[in-house]
Formats: structure tokens, C-alpha cells, sequence
């Protein structure tokens, strides 16, 4: 049952991570549905994001205290988006995403080696 459970999240996030869109301009970034996502890619696109939404972030945050004579460091948002995009993640579409891919070669794998067979 618990396994089930399981096969169907990964289902449903494969089918988020496999739709155009949701890469966005990063789409150049996502791998064939064969290949592992590393976790230098992982990285890379954290940062990627992280680094876009965290100075967006400081630009809203700078206009707010603008009359404050306390502003935060400018890379404190950046890197809090970046490692928390990092962990979700690595909790979430990085391990059904890889699971699918050895699971694609794994299959893969086996369809050939029948063909060595004959």
C-alpha cells in the first residue's frame, strides 16, 4: 500500500517536472528522462533561481527600509532562496526524477540484453 502511495507522488511530480513550462527559461537545463540530475545541476539551478528571486527580493526589501538606516546584507535573500530551493528540491523532484531515469535505463538495459539473447 505504502509502496503505491509512493509510485503515484512520483507519478504526479514526473508529470510536473516533464511539462515545458514549468522549466520555464531554464529548460535547457533539464536533462533527457534517462539521465540522473546531478547534484552539480541541482546546485546550478538553485542558484540559478535563488540568486534571480533572492535580488528581486532585496530590491522589494531595499524599498521598503529605504527610510531605515538598517538594510540587510544584499546576498543574505539570495542565499536563503538558494538553499531552500536546494533542500525542496532534493526532498521532492530530485529523487523521483532520478528514480524514473534508473529506472528508464534499467529497462532499457534489460530490452537489449533480450535482443543479445536471440
Amino acid at each position: 500500500m505504502a509502496q503505491q502511495v509512493h509510485r503515484e507522488i512520483d507519478e504526479r511530480l514526473n508529470d510536473l517536472c516533464d511539462r515545458d513550462a514549468f522549466w520555464g527559461p531554464l529548460l535547457s537545463f533539464r536533462p533527457e528522462k534517462n539521465r540522473c540530475i546531478s547534484l552539480a545541476r541541482a546546485a546550478t539551478l538553485t542558484t540559478l533561481l535563488g540568486g534571480f528571486y533572492g535580488m528581486l527580493l532585496d530590491l522589494v526589501i531595499a524599498l521598503l527600509c529605504r527610510r531605515s538606516h538598517h538594510m540587510p546584507p544584499v546576498y543574505g535573500a539570495p542565499l536563503v532562496l538558494t538553499f531552500t530551493y536546494f533542500v525542496a528540491f532534493q526532498l521532492s523532484l530530485g529523487p523521483a526524477w532520478n528514480r524514473r531515469a534508473r529506472l528508464l535505463v534499467r529497462r532499457a538495459d534489460y530490452m537489449q540484453s533480450l535482443d543479445r539473447s536471440r
